[in-house]
């Protein structure tokens, strides 16, 4: 009888581990003992700390299915690092660098986790599916980064934060259930994850990372309920060949450079209202969008930020932008209306319009700001390309006599105005008479800008004081 129980105790040691064990912390090893590398399924229950996840990680390279649903983990430190170069292991987080690498196939995680340790289960290629405990609060950098076959990711009622690299090329990921208390995803989260075509954006959401969606399959963002979101982190959106319809709430004040740059199937942009810069590059290569409506506060607008919109025939510039980037509206080759209602004219960059036909453009500009227009740097090439006929040189004269400009023509004046050389408008008159002069006194300036329509025709000289 006992040569029997004996053979059955030996043929069972040389099994692969199944059934729930019991363990304590530290004690993983005492329990499992030599038969670790052959054991594929392990079932725990009891406590357990870095120690033991330490020895799964080295000791149970076959390891596929792990169940520690019924597990407390506790917390652990020591001088020598068990991973990587940690040495305190806090208690409810499952190890940072613990299963990285492993061929799981089947996880299931403890109900009191609160935090999924840096790189957990990065690289685990065989992982189709997890669910997050509604107790988990923090995803941690890289934690399924590369987890190349990871298409589902269900629970994660409580998560919080999401850090950088935590879904990173996952190129299988289609699914990832509501996280509705999420407030950070961090940089370049869910970068790559090309399958990705959905996600919810939660109330709660306060910053997205820099590339967190870049090279995603996303074909909408709707973050228009992110009323705590206010930056739009750089790259954050960038290369999304989906992305069809992007909205935000008025929160956001600042898109980070390059945050949607060559989402090139954008066909809609509502921009919000209390945004006050877009960045360089942020739209670069949306090639699909036709029209854009830029909010009103809006201050300056970054190097080449909407270049390579082919498709936009009109946009309206805000009163209360000041400064336009280099490049800015490149390529825009559709363009036909262009209004700016900025009295002053914005300062530009170097070729804000670099291959528009001028010619194919109507500019349209406040009435007070016109003559500023037609002075300044590009934005007078428009009036350039004007198709009204200049007066002829000859056919009308203007004489400076210390404070007295006399104007002659061969046909009668309509209207003659005075500009300094900001283009503000200091007189206008309508002569209706071939010759009428005007006054500089009460003026300090040295040189300004005379206006003359004259037979339908005009023409702009500027003058200096004797």
């Amino acid at each position: 009888m006992k040569k029997t129980f004996l053979a059955i105790l030996l043929l069972a040691a040389a099994t692969p581990w199944g059934g729930a064990v019991e363990t304590a912390s530290g004690k993983l090893s005492t329990v499992i003992g030599e038969d670790a590398v052959s054991v594929t399924e392990l079932s725990l229950t009891g406590t357990m700390d870095a120690r033991d996840f330490k020895y799964i990680s080295d000791s149970m390279p076959q390891l596929s299915v792990l169940d520690i649903s019924g597990v407390t983990i506790e917390e652990y430190s020591d001088r020598e690092p068990l991973f990587a170069n940690f040495t305190y292991y806090p208690a409810g987080e499952l190890p940072k660098y613990s299963l990285m690498g492993k061929p799981l196939t089947s996880v299931s995680l403890p109900s009191t986790l609160t935090s999924i340790g840096e790189a957990a289960f990065a690289g685990c290629a065989e992982l189709t599916e997890i669910s997050l405990p509604s107790t988990v609060a923090t995803i941690g950098n890289y934690a399924f980064s590369s987890a190349s076959k990871l298409a589902d990711v269900k629970g994660g009622e409580g998560v919080r934060t999401i850090g950088d690299y935590a879904f990173s090329r996952d190129a299988a990921l289609t699914t990832v259930a509501s996280l509705p208390q999420v407030e950070t995803i961090g940089g370049h989260a869910f970068s790559g994850c090309s399958q990705m075509a959905d996600f919810t954006f939660a109330p709660s959401l306060r910053t997205i990372g820099e590339s967190a969606f870049a090279g995603s399959g996303l074909t909408s963002a709707d973050m228009s309920g992110c009323t705590s979101l206010s930056v739009v982190g750089a790259w954050a959106f960038a290369d999304n060949g989906s992305l069809r319809e992007v909205n935000m709430p008025a929160t956001v004040t600042s898109l980070g450079e390059g945050a949607f740059f060559y989402s090139s199937a954008l066909q809609q942009v509502a921009l919000p209202e209390g945004l006050v810069k877009i960045n360089e590059y942020t739209f670069m290569g949306g090639k699909a969008v036709a029209t854009v409506t830029l909010p009103e506060g809006l201050k300056e607008i970054g190097d080449y930020a909407f270049s390579d919109w082919t498709t936009v025939r009109e946009i309206i510039i805000p009163s209360t932008v000041e400064y336009i980037g280099d490049r800015a509206m490149r390529n825009w080759n559709s363009l036909a209306e262009l209004t700016s209602n900025a009295v002053t004219p914005p300062s530009l960059g170097d070729n804000v319009w670099e291959n528009v036909d001028y010619e194919k453009v109507n500019l349209t500009v406040p009435a007070a700001g016109e003559m500023a227009y037609r002075l300044a740097e590009q934005w007078q090439d428009f009036f350039k390309s004007s198709s009204a006929k200049p007066l002829a040189a000859e056919s009308l004269r203007v004489a400076v006599d210390g404070d007295v400009v006399t104007i002659t023509s061969g046909e009668e004046i309509s209207t003659v105005q005075l500009f300094d050389m900001s283009g503000i408008l200091l007189q206008s008159a309508a002569p209706h008479s071939q010759q009428f002069s005007l006054t500089l006194s009460g003026y300090s300036g040295r040189a300004y800008v005379v206006r003359c329509v004259s037979g339908g025709n005009e023409k702009i000289i500027k003058i200096s004081r004797q």
